[in-house]
Parts: C-alpha cells; sequence; structure tokens
C-alpha cells in the first residue's frame, strides 16, 4: 500500500499549507463519461490533488454520452447505458462502438483509495437532464417514451426525466440505494443543470402533477422533483448538491448545497445564459442566484467557469483568474455573514474535447494546483507574478514527482500568439461560431 505522505508538499511549498484552511470544501472535479479515464490515471491525479490539499472528488460518471459505473440492480444500465455507436465530438469523428465501465470492485477501491489520501468521493448522478445514456435503456422514463440512442455528440438533449412519472421516483430510488452503498461519504450530487423543460410543457403527466403541487412553472416543478430526490437522500443520511439552476424555481429545499457555475451576467464569457431587461442591462436567470439561496440560510460551493474549468484554453480560463479568484458570489454584499455560507469551491474539467491521459493533465495541470492553494490559502495578497517567481519550479516539481505531465509555463501563461494559437485549435474542436450559437439558443430554452 502507497502512503499518503510519499511524495508530499515539498520543500518551499509547505509554508503555503502550514496555517488552517480558508475553505473546508477544497474540491476537483473529472468527467468520465464524456470520455474515460481509466483507474490507474484517477488514482495518479488522486494523489497530486491531495498534494495541493484538494480534499473532495467530485466524480461525474454519468451523462448524455455514458452511464460508467456497473449496476447490478439495473443491469440495462451497464448492457446498454455504458455503450456508445461512436464519438463525434471533440473534433474527431469515429463511428467505431465503444464500451467502458467501472466495475462496483474497482469503485469501492477507489473510495478506499482515495480515503488513504483525505480524498472523499463524491459522486454525481445528474438529473433530470443530461440523461440520454439513462433513456437509451430505460425510456419509458421519458415524457415521450420514445426510444433514443447514448449520445454520440456533445451538446444539451430535450429528452429528460418526465417529473410527473411516479416510475420515475422507484427507479432512482433503487439506483440511489445502490450508489450510497458504493459512495459512503457525506456528500452526493444530483446535477440538475441544462434542462430544457420543453417537454414538461406539453406532457399531461408533469401538467397533472405541477396542478396537485400548486406549482407555477416548470422552473418549480424542477425544484419540486429536486426536493423530492434530496429528501430521499437526506433520508440515507447525505448532505445533497446540486447546480445552480435547480433553484430557478425558488422554492429549492435551502438544505441542499447550491454549486454556482454561471451565475455572473457582467463576464463575457457568460454571453450564452444573458438577456438585458427594460433598461438594456444585462441579467441573466441565474443572476444572483448564489445570494438569494444563502438570504434563505443555504450554502454554496463556487465554482464559476471563469476560475474554474480547466477543459478550456488555458488562454482563456488562466492561471491568474483561479490563483486570483474570491469564492463569495456576486451581489452578497448586503449578506453581514455570507462568507459563512461558502463552503469552498471546486476546479473542474469536463473531457468533451479531451481523449487520452496526456490531453487530461495538460489541461487540469498546473491549474488545479492553483486552485487547490487558492481554496486552502484563500484570496491572496501577493500579486500573481511574484507567486510564481516563488513558487513555479517547485509546483511543477511536485507534480511531476507523481508522473504527471503538466503543461508547459509557456502554455500556462501564453503570450500573445500562443494564445491566440490556444483559442484557435479550441474553436475548430468544437465546431467554430456554429456551435456556440447552437449552444446559447439551447441555455436560452433552458
Amino acid at each position: 500500500m502507497e502512503s499518503n505522505k510519499e511524495p508530499s508538499v515539498r520543500g518551499k511549498l509547505e509554508q503555503l499549507f502550514s496555517a488552517a484552511p480558508v475553505y473546508n470544501y477544497r474540491g476537483f472535479h473529472l468527467d468520465t463519461a464524456r470520455h474515460f479515464i481509466d483507474i490507474e490515471e484517477l488514482k495518479k491525479n488522486i494523489r497530486c490533488a491531495a498534494a495541493f490539499h484538494f480534499n473532495y472528488f467530485h466524480f461525474h460518471f454519468s451523462d448524455d454520452q455514458g452511464y460508467r459505473i456497473e449496476s447490478k440492480v439495473l443491469p440495462e444500465l451497464t448492457r446498454i447505458s455504458s455503450k456508445r455507436a461512436g464519438d463525434t465530438f471533440g473534433g474527431c469523428h469515429s463511428e467505431v462502438e465503444e464500451q467502458h465501465y467501472y466495475t462496483q470492485e474497482e469503485i469501492k477501491d477507489l473510495v478506499r483509495f482515495a480515503g488513504e489520501y483525505g480524498i472523499e468521493i463524491v459522486p454525481e448522478i445528474d438529473v433530470p437532464g443530461h440523461v440520454t445514456d439513462i433513456l437509451a435503456a430505460y425510456p419509458e422514463l421519458s415524457c415521450s417514451g420514445r426510444k433514443v440512442e447514448v449520445a454520440t455528440s456533445e451538446g444539451i438533449y430535450s429528452d429528460i426525466l418526465c417529473a410527473g412519472n411516479e416510475q420515475v421516483y422507484t427507479f432512482l430510488k433503487t439506483l440511489l440505494d445502490e450508489l450510497c452503498e458504493l459512495f459512503p461519504g457525506k456528500y452526493f450530487h444530483i446535477g440538475g443543470d441544462e434542462t430544457p423543460k420543453t417537454a414538461w410543457k406539453t406532457c399531461p403527466k408533469c401538467q397533472a402533477k405541477m396542478k396537485a403541487e400548486g406549482l407555477t412553472d416548470e422552473h418549480q416543478l424542477q425544484g419540486y422533483m429536486q426536493n423530492r430526490i434530496a429528501s430521499y437522500l437526506k433520508s440515507k443520511g447525505k448532505t445533497v448538491i446540486a447546480w445552480n439552476e435547480a433553484a430557478l424555481g425558488g422554492n429549492l429545499d435551502k438544505d441542499i448545497v447550491l454549486q454556482l457555475w454561471n451565475d455572473d451576467p457582467k463576464d463575457p464569457a457568460m454571453a450564452a445564459f444573458n438577456m438585458k431587461d427594460q433598461n438594456g442591462n444585462l441579467t441573466s436567470p441565474n443572476q444572483g442566484i448564489g445570494a438569494k439561496h444563502i438570504k434563505r440560510g443555504g450554502n454554496v460551493i463556487t465554482s464559476n467557469m471563469l476560475h474554474s474549468y480547466c477543459d478550456y484554453p488555458h488562454a482563456f480560463i488562466n492561471a491568474r483568474n483561479i490563483y486570483e479568484a474570491d469564492m463569495i458570489p456576486q451581489k452578497c454584499e448586503d449578506i453581514a455573514d455570507a462568507r459563512e455560507h461558502v463552503l469552498g469551491g471546486e476546479a473542474l474539467c469536463w473531457t468533451e474535447h479531451i481523449r487520452n491521459a496526456e490531453q487530461l493533465e495538460y489541461q487540469i495541470w498546473p491549474r488545479y494546483a492553483f486552485k487547490g492553494i487558492n481554496l486552502y490559502c484563500g484570496k491572496p495578497e501577493e500579486s500573481f507574478e511574484d507567486f510564481l517567481k516563488e513558487y513555479k519550479d517547485p509546483i511543477r516539481s511536485v507534480i511531476e514527482s507523481f508522473g504527471i505531465k503538466p503543461a508547459p509555463w509557456e502554455e500556462v501563461v501564453p503570450d500573445q500568439q500562443t494564445a491566440r494559437k490556444q483559442m484557435m485549435e479550441f474553436m475548430m474542436r468544437i465546431g467554430g461560431a456554429g456551435a456556440a450559437e447552437k449552444f446559447k439558443k439551447a441555455q436560452q430554452e433552458i
């Protein structure tokens, strides 16, 4: 058995972690649904994350493009949902069928392994959207009941779970029972992001459920659904996390921790989520949603994409923003105890455009290291340039000691030409401006 002290943060880096941490929730995220990450690669990154004092691994193993954990109680999730006919995203095109999933024994071993490094695994089963993989195996759980296939491309899909069908809740209880056995930790993530509600608006069962529960719109119907799922998990001793869109109806249980990723309309990168009010000011359905949740007594985890999403180019989500980030959500100026309701933050990496371990490591390291330092030490007083002069060599040394190859510093802090090259390559992978417009339209439907 490997020691959780070898290798550890050494030399100069030790002084950064000598005091008590600013935030108790210091998370890192990996998505294995879009492109599979094998167990040894997961372990390698867990070891490195522990060296930078992360203590939660947000494990995203289910999405439109695949369900990645063996299920013994719902075997079609393994037989059908873990298999897809090809791969037409991330700038590649393949019609070769592939099937990937972790066995339950591998998951139990991974949970034990992470625990030895002081890291709890937080499983995420994303509902009611991002469930094309589940509906491919169990189409009767959607509003239409129509047959769908596991998605082979990225995007936001309109086929979602039917909120008015009691069979859905029975299915989810069965699935959650199995997952809770595999993941015994405190936290459980139930998704809730990017849920187009077009089907709910015309579904007799959903409309009947809204009338029976006195719900005013489909956003409240989603809140009702997330609350029911969370209530069941809370009965099993779990603290539940959901993405910020789950709170759009204003009726989300305040005991659910809200994870914020797109709640600031002033950010240029949030243009896809923005609208304008009658005075022409930028606004967004998610504007200030974290502050609203805090005012109701709820807690939040901050992972604003501009200082958290490391699948984007280094030129876009840059190390400086990660290093300088403050976890306090926008519009909290009038909340005296706002910081007490911020559990922490998270570094994330979605794998639509990441096809192998080498590319994964290039994308997340050393940016994850900066996030770990930021969450432990808080918003820094030292300038980014001065910090780099003192710590960039120790940071790289520690990362490489785990057999990880991080992005070179000239890519992490790129000059204008390198930055332009990174952005052009990324736009080619996602399909150019047409893909961006498609994404914007999908967001507006949500």
